[in-house]
This record gives C-alpha cells, sequence and structure tokens, in this order.
C-alpha cells in the first residue's frame, strides 16, 4: 500500500547557517523521497479519482494542504484509485447513513401498514387494490428514477445540499400526507415528494461511506443499510401502537418529526474525506458516464438490478393482508409483528451479507442470496399457519436486502471506482419501473386470479432470474479474467 507523501523539498537558492543540520535535513527527505516511489504529480490521481468520479464534491472549507498545519491522520493511505481508511471521523459517516436508511427506506419496510389502513377507508370509497398500492410504487420508484437528477445535482452542488433537501423534501411530503383525504394528494406528497427527499438521501447515503473504505467497504455498507431493517423492526411495533392509539393521521406527522430529526443530523455529520494534499480538486461538472453501457458485464448487472426492482417491495407491502385473508390474523398487530421480523433479519443479513461479500465476493454472495430470497417465496406460497409467515419473513427478510449492501461493490467491480458515480446513477435508475410498477402489477395479478399463490410466483420469478442472471455474470468474468473480490 503506498502511503501519502507529505514531505516537501525545500525551496531552490534556500541556505540556513547550520551546514550541517542542513545537510542532515536534506538527506532525510531524500530517503523519505526515494521510500515513495509514486511520482508527485500523480500523487492526488487516486483520491481525484474515487471522489470525482462518485460525483462527491469537496466544499471549500473542506480542501487544505499539509500547509494547512493539520496532520495527516495515520490512517491515511491511498492505493490504485482507493480511498481513505477511516477512523472516527469514518465510524460517524457511517452512523449518519444508518440513521439516513433508518428513516427514509426504513419507511418502505413498514409501508404495508399504511396499506392495509388505506385499504380500509379508501376501499370502503370504492378505490382498488392496485389504485391504493400506486402510493408506495410512487414513493419507491421516485427513490429510484429521481436519481437521474439527483445524480447530476450532486456533482454540480455537492452532498451537502442533496442531503439538506432531501431531508427537508422528504420530511415535508410527509407531514403535508397527514392532512390529505383523497388518493391524489397522497399520490403527490407520501408518494412523489416522500420519493423525491428518500432518492436525494439514499444517493448520498451509497455514495459517500464507500470512500472512506476499501478492504471493509462491503461492511459499511451494510451497516448503513441495515438501517432500513432496524427500521422496520422497530417501527413495525411502534407504527401500529401509535395508529390505534392516535390515528393514522398524526402518526404520519410523528414519522415526519422523526425523519427529519434523524436526517438532520445526518446532514450534519456526513461528508467525503478531506483532500490532505496537492492543489484543491476542480469541482466536476458532467452528468453521467455513458460509456460504461458498453461493457456487456455491466449491461448484465443492468438486466439483474432491474429484475430485482419489480421483486423487492411485494412481500413488505402484502404481508399484512395475507396473514389476515389467509391465516386469520390481525393485520395490524401480527401483520406489524412479522414486518418487524421480516426486517429485523432484513438488517442482520445486510451486515453478514456485507461481511461475506468482503470475504467471498460480492457478486458471487449477491447470485446466491437473489436466488436463496426467490426460494423463501415458496414458503410464503404454501403458508397457511403463523409459524409458516413467520419462516418466511425471517428467510426473506435475510437475503432479500443484498442488493442494497452489495450495489457499492458489485458495480465499482464491473465499471471502476472511477465511474461508481455513474454506475450508482444508471442502476439505481434502472431500478425505477420495477418499484414503480411491481405493486399495481401485483394488485392486478391478485384481483384476476382472487388468490395470492399467482402473485407470490411472480415475485419470485423476478428474484430466480436476476439470481441466474448474476451467476452468468460470474462465468462471464472467469470468461474474461475479470477479479471478483471487491
Amino acid at each position: 500500500m503506498t502511503k501519502f507523501n507529505f514531505f516537501k523539498s525545500a525551496p531552490e537558492g534556500n541556505t540556513s547557517n547550520s551546514t550541517v543540520a542542513s545537510q542532515d535535513k536534506e538527506k532525510g527527505i531524500a530517503a523519505a523521497a526515494a521510500h515513495h516511489k509514486r511520482p508527485a504529480s500523480s500523487r492526488r490521481s487516486s483520491y481525484e479519482s474515487a471522489v470525482q468520479g462518485n460525483g462527491v464534491v469537496l466544499a471549500k472549507n473542506e480542501r487544505y494542504s499539509h500547509d494547512h498545519g493539520r496532520p495527516a491522520s495515520v490512517n491515511a493511505t491511498f492505493e490504485d484509485g482507493v480511498v481513505m481508511e477511516s477512523g472516527f471521523r469514518g465510524y460517524l459517516v457511517v452512523f449518519g447513513g444508518f440513521l439516513t436508511i433508518l428513516a427514509a427506506i426504513g419507511y418502505v419496510s413498514i409501508y404495508g401498514i399504511f396499506q392495509a389502513q388505506y385499504s380500509e377507508s379508501y376501499g370502503a370509497r370504492g378505490a382498488t387494490q392496485s389504485a391504493i398500492s400506486f402510493v408506495g410504487s410512487l414513493a419507491v420508484g421516485f427513490q429510484f428514477g429521481f436519481t437521474i437528477i439527483a445524480g447530476p445535482v450532486m456533482n454540480r452542488f455537492g452532498h451537502k445540499v442533496v442531503l439538506w433537501s432531501g431531508c427537508i423534501i422528504g420530511s415535508l411530503g410527509l407531514l403535508l400526507a397527514s392532512w390529505c383525504n383523497e388518493l391524489w394528494q397522497l399520490y403527490l406528497t407520501q408518494g412523489v415528494m416522500f420519493g423525491i427527499g428518500a432518492s436525494l438521501l439514499n444517493l448520498a447515503a451509497t455514495a459517500i461511506p464507500p470512500l472512506w473504505y476499501d478492504k471493509h467497504r462491503g461492511l459499511a455498507m451494510g451497516i448503513c443499510f441495515a438501517g432500513a431493517g432496524i427500521g422496520g423492526l422497530g417501527l413495525g411495533f411502534i407504527i401500529p401502537a401509535l395508529i390505534n392509539a392516535v390515528g393514522i393521521y398524526w402518526t404520519l406527522r410523528i414519522y415526519a418529526i422523526f425523519h427529519f430529526v434523524c436526517t438532520a443530523f445526518a446532514a450534519l455529520v456526513m461528508r467525503a474525506p478531506r483532500q490532505l494534499s496537492g492543489p484543491p480538486i476542480a469541482q466536476r461538472k458532467d452528468t453521467i458516464n455513458l460509456t460504461i453501457l458498453r461493457d456487456p458485464g455491466f449491461m448484465l448487472w443492468f438486466v439483474a438490478a432491474a429484475l430485482f426492482g419489480f421483486a423487492y417491495v411485494v412481500p413488505f407491502t402484502y404481508i399484512p393482508s395475507f396473514a389476515k385473508d389467509v391465516v386469520g390474523l390481525d393485520p395490524n398487530v401480527k401483520g406489524g409483528q412479522l414486518l418487524s421480523i421480516m426486517s429485523g433479519a432484513n438488517a442482520v443479513g445486510r451486515v453478514i451479507i456485507g461481511i461475506a461479500g468482503d470475504r467471498l465476493g460480492a457478486i458471487r454472495v449477491a447470485a446466491c442470496a437473489f436466488t436463496l430470497a426467490g426460494l423463501s417465496c415458496f414458503i410464503w406460497m404454501f403458508a397457511e399457519t403463523e409459524g409458516a409467515l413467520i419462516g418466511f419473513s425471517i428467510m426473506y427478510g435475510f437475503f432479500s436486502g443484498s442488493f442494497f449492501t452489495l450495489v457499492a461493490s458489485i458495480t465499482a467491480n464491473i465499471v471502476g471506482l472511477a465511474n461508481l458515480g455513474s454506475g450508482l446513477t444508471v442502476i439505481f435508475l434502472t431500478n425505477t419501473p420495477g418499484n414503480l410498477f411491481t405493486l399495481p402489477i401485483a394488485g392486478q395479478i391478485f384481483e384476476k386470479a382472487q388468490d395470492y399463490k399467482s402473485m407470490i410466483g411472480y415475485n419470485a420469478a423476478m428474484y430466480l432470474v436476476a439470481g441466474a442472471i448474476l451467476f452468468f455474470l460470474m462465468i462471464y468474468n472467469r470468461w474474461t479474467k475479470r477479479v471478483d473480490v471487491v
């Protein structure tokens, strides 16, 4: 590993009153320079490729060199375009990412509770299941689809603007939803507004932590995205209790405040690593590097990610209603508990899968996890007891969130760290159709078949095909002599 050289040569013509001291100093500098064989002109290329390629721009007050008197961190090392290993500040960044995902993306894990409430109130007015589920689809669809705007915004204005915008827009969307009386109003607030806020926050939480880690990048991302599972675990018990105590509208207001506090704290503590030496890094104002679409390996990952978008949220949305209609359980209490179990397993799975991805290869682990998540749906399909639903919730929850943990590592593995920002933007964008339309599609399948099995089979098929594509990507990588170690 090549460490950064912070020694500077003395200016030409500079003399000292003590010749011996000057000669000793020059010998020490020369020895240090000889130890670091990396050319001075390329000293910041690795950092530049990591930061600029990820679309993370350093604010002016975050740039300074050795001249400014700040000592370099003992962990500050660079290697092959990789990034700075963390220390306490890196841990704080991961905690900020954890809180962001907990509040913003954790909402997806518990939307089934809101869905059950809206089905009772709006269903009595004649609204169809697919029309009601479109509220959740809009939120998840915009979470990924708005990335095409959020990515260039981060490139041009920096991650702080993105974080604060996501905090305010997402919180405001939830707050305004608490005064809605029509479905179209929920589409705009709890759907579009919250989805835009979640998109901004999700992009920042995905792009910033990888800059602080190299060897343990999968673990760091696993901890960040475990926030969705932890959020679903806790909120799965809290939200039903709040709805029963104060009603759904005050529940939305309380959640809006919770969302604002968590994401505002994250916006304060999350930032890119500081530039430790060299001239200030020029801001990058381009949008997306579309040349990555020429890579066959990336296109395989593109298709697998698109299919994942059609699969992930269906069980989280329909498990409460399945528990009521098939097993005869209370959708608010037992349904919320099943979501909590699923979310808890999701949190544990994301961390363990992140560690496995670091050790065994991200693509290999994702292929196995996608396949096992698809197979778990057959437990759901034939479940007739609460115990069977608990078993499904544990297995599906554990394996289903692997995409979020490994997306940065897989994308970097294929397109390189310098193109990670463009790769993530494209991958999140390809998730949009699935996340936008999968709940209405699942609702239509259920309404036409009048049976959950066809809908569950659709969900299983998406995961199994995506897993098969990732196994094929592994074969392609071996054939082209790629290295799957990221």
